[in-house]
């Protein structure tokens, strides 16, 4: 490579050939420099040898926090730190050591450090940005140091997304040069060098296919160093079913001169050296008939697509898309008709007018934007493309600028509406720069936002439509990050908890919990973050919540978890408030229970009867069967005994008849003392059944004693008498507190009177009961007694049972508990 050397007026001396070092350039006048950064989309700044920033533009300020109005002295240490890729801190002496730099160049990362302090006693907050910085090393320093060397710094930010591109500032610093006519050969090493920083591929074939040129990219790119490039065909980038037919494209194109690929951008696969393959936008341009050359611009795709494939570009920030085109050459003159054609490759329209507005340059991109060709945009008014309301103010500021020097708008980027040929207008960022004050150029790129805003638009729109779908729902929704903060609620959470929206958003959930249960919940977030352990998350469960005026309720609550594109996590809450179905569940337990309390003191259908109608009930029963049991000597046997053995006693007998009563459906009337009354169900209609089901009852009575007596009683052991009649009675409910069943009629005094007059561990029954039971049933006739209201009747004792009808009706009112079950034991007491 022929570097040039320069002497400290800057003034070219006779170029020699020299090794390939940067010790010796030629540099551009300082003012110059400062041109090619100010006119950047990227953030640039140069650098004096003991770190003191000589000159940044805005988009450096905006990365560093500062104002624009900034003009104080700072150092490159007091926003950057610079670190190894084991990511140790170096000094800025150690960074700019020369033996690290290749060539005059190198590649580091750095930490962009900005501190934004609030007001009064307010702490203040520091933010970290990460950054790769390409570096050039420059031996000629600016007029206002005495140094030997200065750096220029290109940062870009690595987290900011492959789609995003912007306008090279080397797109404006390449019209400046092709304007001016002054080009020299330093001017083509500092374009050269600061190509070479460029973060995309760059190559330059001729007619042949064989590579004149590539970038420092390329060879990063494609894993080929600059001398496996140079002199290369251009097919060793392309995958073996492309490259066979290149060549035989080119020899086509240079006969006939059509452009097939020429002058457009497509997608294509490119290959690397180990054989990979990835996608990327291959953009050509002819650099001039005379020269044959062509230059290819190569963007890699492989990161978008990953993106198209998540699906995730409606969720993303659009961001400005950033499109780094930079161009070396080996030889020392760039002409003017070469950078004009590598210009025309850029995917971004430019132009350069005069004071007066008066268009000097227009490339391809700009034609294809606007619809115009060239010819129709030269030597025209720049407000051409500007829609009538603000064309006409568009002179008047380019003369208030000329006049007061003020830049308005030079310098800035912003969103504007521009017009095309036929009239239709579009949104698209404008940014000027002054080429030089001297020449009175202004230089402007135009990125069309057309698809951004569509993009922008959809994603409102789904946005909105989410909000609404949202709105819509019956339940509370809540939407946090991974530190509990709320980012979204909808309309039902603001009516449910008190809260309005803005007073949601930027709150920790734990505002909507008891405070017994808020402390828990970020420990909890924290746990599941560590371990991806889901206790709640997937699932629903009831829990207390909290509105704005303190008060309490219940809910049914639902986690779900969402990934999104930058790896963090948000959680949606789904609300249910339960407290209308807490109390129909609470009442609906309440009858329920007030029902089984009924179905154990009245039968069942008397006390459906009642519920229903509350009134007065009495009614006839033709045909009923009616039981009573008594302990014998009762009295005497607890005459001794402590009160809560009694009570015992009888519990643990009784609740096995009781068991008994539910299994044969029969109705438990009440307990006197030691005495038990039993009887059928009542019914309208004569119940033969009901007379055998009381029979069978009767003999399960004297079984259930027995088994009590092989328990080893305490207090001895028990005898009962039985008695069964069956006849004509009065039943209904007696009392309006406290309801009692009960029964009156002749056939209730018989049966109380065969209880009294029969012996221990027999069933005495009338002759009524003899005939309305089968002859599976064995009775032993007793005899003639005399019974008081009746005379004398004929006696007998049930033997055995016989078949029943039907099965055994088990009520769970009865026989839902343990009939053995005894009660607990008690102190000492007496009865009362």
């Amino acid at each position: 490579m022929n570097i040039a050397s320069v002497n400290n007026s800057h003034s070219p001396q006779e170029a020699k050939p020299e090794p390939k070092t940067l010790s010796r350039i030629i540099m551009p006048p300082p003012e110059s420099l400062r041109q090619i950064l100010d006119g950047s989309f990227d953030a640039s700044l140069v650098v004096l040898s003991d770190g003191q920033i000589w000159h940044m533009n805005d988009p450096t300020r905006g990365l560093f926090a500062l104002s624009s109005s900034s003009t104080h002295t700072t150092y490159i240490s007091t926003h950057i730190s610079f670190l190894t890729s084991s990511h140790v801190t170096l000094s800025w002496n150690e960074v700019i050591q020369s033996h690290s730099f290749d060539n005059g160049k190198k590649v580091v990362d750095g930490i962009v450090v900005t501190s934004n302090k609030g007001g009064e006693n307010t702490t203040t907050t520091t933010t970290t940005t990460p950054v790769k910085i390409s570096m050039v090393r420059m031996m000629a320093a600016p007029e206002t140091c005495h140094e030997e060397c200065y750096f220029c710094l290109y940062l870009k930010e690595i987290a900011a997304t492959t789609t995003t591109s912007r306008v090279s500032s080397l797109e404006e610093e390449w019209k400046k040069l092709s304007i001016t006519n002054n080009e020299t050969a330093a001017d083509s090493t500092i374009l050269k060098l600061v190509l070479d920083a460029s973060f995309h591929a760059l190559f330059v074939i001729n007619e042949e296919g064989i590579i004149q040129l590539v970038n420092e990219k390329s060879c990063e790119v494609f894993g080929w160093s600059r001398d496996e490039f140079l002199g290369s065909n251009i097919h060793i980038i392309m995958p073996s079913d492309v490259a066979s037919s290149h060549d035989q494209y080119l020899k086509n194109y240079l006969l006939t001169g059509v452009k097939k690929m020429i002058g457009t951008q497509r997608e294509v696969t490119a290959q690397r050296k180990d054989g990979s393959t990835f996608p990327c936008v291959l953009g050509l341009s002819e650099v001039s008939k005379e020269s044959g050359l062509i230059c290819g611009f190569i963007r890699d795709l492989t990161s978008e697509k990953n993106l198209e494939e998540r699906n995730e570009n409606l969720e993303e920030r659009n961001e400005a898309n950033t499109h780094t085109i930079k161009v070396q050459r080996k030889g020392l003159l760039v002409a003017e008709d070469t950078i004009l054609g590598i210009l025309d490759a850029s995917f971004h329209a430019l132009f350069v007018i005069n004071e007066e507005g008066i268009i000097q340059l227009v490339n391809e991109k700009s034609c294809e934007v606007f619809g115009w060709s060239k010819e129709e945009m030269m030597s025209q008014n720049i407000n051409m493309i500007m829609p009538s309301e603000v064309a006409v103010n568009h002179d008047q500021y380019l003369k208030n600028y000329l006049k007061t020097g003020i830049k308005k708008m030079i310098g800035t980027q912003r969103e504007v509406n521009a017009q095309r040929k036929d009239g239709t207008t579009f949104p698209c960022v404008l940014g000027l720069s002054e080429v030089s004050k001297e020449s009175g150029l202004i230089c402007g790129f135009i990125r069309d936002l057309t698809s951004e805003k569509q993009v922008r638009m959809e994603v409102e729109e789904n946005h909105k439509l989410m909000l609404k779908i949202m709105d819509s729902s019956f339940h509370a929704l809540l939407v946090i990050n991974e530190k509990g903060i709320i980012q979204m609620v909808n309309e039902r959470s603001t009516k449910v908890l008190g809260w309005t929206k803005e007073e949601f958003i930027g709150q920790n959930i734990k505002m909507i919990m008891p405070h017994e249960h808020a402390h828990q919940h970020d420990d909890y977030l924290k746990r599941y973050l560590a371990t991806g352990f889901k206790r709640m998350i997937g699932k629903e469960r009831e829990v207390p919540a909290k509105r704005k005026d303190g008060t309490t309720f219940p809910c049914i609550l639902g986690l779900s978890e969402i990934d999104t594109s930058d790896g963090t996590k948000l959680f949606v809450g789904f609300l249910e408030d339960i407290t209308v179905r807490k109390s129909l569940l609470i009442a609906e337990a309440e009858r329920e229970a007030s029902d089984n309390l009924l179905h154990n003191i009245l039968p069942e259908h008397i006390a459906k009867r009642l519920k229903q109608d509350p009134s007065h009930i009495a009614d006839h029963y033709e045909n009923t069967t009616i039981l009573f049991a008594d302990i014998v000597g009762f009295t005497d046997k607890t005459s001794s005994m402590r009160p809560h053995d009694v009570v015992t006693m009888l519990n643990n007998l009784f609740s096995q008849f009781d068991y008994l009563v539910g299994h044969y459906d029969l109705n438990k009337v009440k307990t006197i003392g030691d005495c038990y009354m039993v009887t059928s169900i009542p019914s309208s209609e004569i119940d033969n059944d009901g007379c055998s089901r009381v029979c069978m009852f009767a003999l399960d009575l004297l079984k259930a004693v027995k088994t009590y007596n092989m328990s080893g009683p305490q207090h001895g052991h028990l005898d009962i008498r039985v008695g069964i009649a069956c006849g004509q009675v009065v039943a209904g409910v007696v009392g309006t507190k406290r309801f009692l069943f009960d029964m009156w009629g002749d056939a209730v005094n018989v049966a109380a009177r065969m209880e009294q007059h029969g012996l221990p561990g027999k069933i005495q029954v009338t002759k009524e009961v003899v005939d309305n039971v089968d002859n599976s049933f064995s009775f032993e006739l007793r005899g003639t007694l005399n019974i008081k209201g009746k005379g004398m009747l004929d006696c007998y004792f049930l033997k055995s049972g016989g078949k029943l009808k039907g099965p055994a009706n088990r009520r769970s009112v009865y026989n839902s508990g343990n009939p053995h079950k005894p009660l607990p034991a008690r102190s000492n007491s007496t009865l009362m």
